[in-house]
């Protein structure tokens, strides 16, 4: 059996043991309807997985994911639209993390073109760093989860109207890969 097929089996083992394990009235309510209470906009990278890091259940959250936990492409601001105007979450979350490979990518200069939204967005929260924290990968991706909560508010009329209204809290925090801390900011 050849690598790529012992990745298949390990998904396919890994759904068998879930499947197993999993309450089936828990399934049975969230085949009706999804009831997230938050929203959370985070990196793609494979360490930071929202629902383990805070300990939530199938259904606790509307995770979006994508490098660098940017919200610039319209299909990701969409979809957090949607999670407050349909399915109702009273908090949209923006996480960060230590460690972030597309910050790495920016201040080496090898963002890829098809990231280049993402890349726009962390080279915008680089510049707005102090000059001693420049090439600080953790300084950039702090201030790039600032960034996007501006952004989400200012480019989603939804969200802004909401957080108006006092329907939505929105929050920023950093994932620290190390510890397993994560500090609101």
């Amino acid at each position: 059996m050849n690598a790529t097929m012992d990745q298949k089996q390990r998904l396919v083992d890994g759904n068998s043991l879930f499947k197993k394990t999993v309450d089936p009235m828990l399934l049975a309510r969230l085949a009706k309807k999804q009831e997230p209470f938050v929203a959370i906009l985070a990196c793609s990278d494979s360490r930071v997985s929202p629902i383990k890091i805070f300990n939530l259940s199938l259904g606790d959250a509307f995770v979006v994911r994508v490098a660098g936990n940017s919200a610039s492409d319209p299909s990701i601001l969409g979809s957090l639209e949607y999670a407050v105007e349909h399915l109702h979450v009273g908090s949209l979350l923006v996480l960060g993390h230590t460690g972030c490979g597309a910050v790495k990518a920016v201040i080496d200069g090898s963002g890829n073109e098809n990231l280049r939204p993402v890349v726009r967005d962390i080279e915008r929260a680089r510049a707005k760093v102090p000059m001693d924290q420049i090439n600080n990968q953790n300084a950039i991706a702090e201030g790039n989860v600032r960034l996007q909560l501006r952004l989400i508010e200012d480019n989603s009329r939804i969200i802004h109207d909401a957080v108006s209204d006092g329907k939505l809290a929105l929050y920023g925090a950093m994932y620290d890969l190390e510890t397993g801390l994560v500090r609101f900011v």
